[in-house]
């Protein structure tokens, strides 16, 4: 409970990182193309309901490596033992929510060497974040990094197959 007391709540933290990478891609004006009706439309058609989805889609990766973590330890999951590592994956999930966001304004900027850039960005983003989730299992489970290494991987794939398949529920 004495966590995070003298700092910005993690989740804010996460919240309010999204909403600087908003005000990037407003600066840049390369908006994401809206669907044209149903609940994507919704969803994208104001800049409150697109920041909601974004922080919902940001938090799936905090939230599936804290689940992972609390499983692989026997942990019970409940709000109470999910707190800790989900509002330590937020601090993390902030620079990677950050960094994605400014590959994909990178790429919709529709210059060839930006885009180019922006897959740079976006394979630096994806290995730095499975190298710093390498480290967190590697601590936290007390196990070897090459099992680290699998552990994050796997987990990051699983959070990303989630949030894709989420946002193409609502996008479509």
């Amino acid at each position: 409970e004495q966590q995070y007391i003298d700092t910005l709540s993690p989740p804010l933290f996460l919240l309010l990182t999204i909403l600087l990478s908003h005000v990037i891609e407003l600066g840049f004006q390369t908006r994401i193309d809206t669907p044209k009706e149903g609940l994507g439309r919704y969803l994208t058609n104001s800049e409150e309901n697109l920041l909601i989805l974004r922080s919902v889609l940001f938090s799936i990766y905090p939230l599936v490596f804290a689940v992972g973590m609390l499983k692989r330890t026997g942990t019970a999951l409940d709000t109470i033992s999910l707190r800790a590592p989900f509002f330590s994956q937020c601090y993390v999930g902030a620079v990677f929510a950050l960094l994605m966001s400014i590959a994909t304004i990178l790429f919709r900027s529709g210059m060839e060497t930006m885009q180019w850039a922006s897959l740079g960005l976006l394979l630096l983003t994806i290995i730095w974040y499975i190298s710093i989730q390498t480290e967190w299992f590697a601590q936290h489970l007390t196990v070897g990094r090459r099992r680290a290494a699998g552990i994050a991987t796997l987990t990051f794939v699983k959070a990303s197959v989630i949030n894709s398949a989420l946002a193409s529920l609502v996008l479509v």
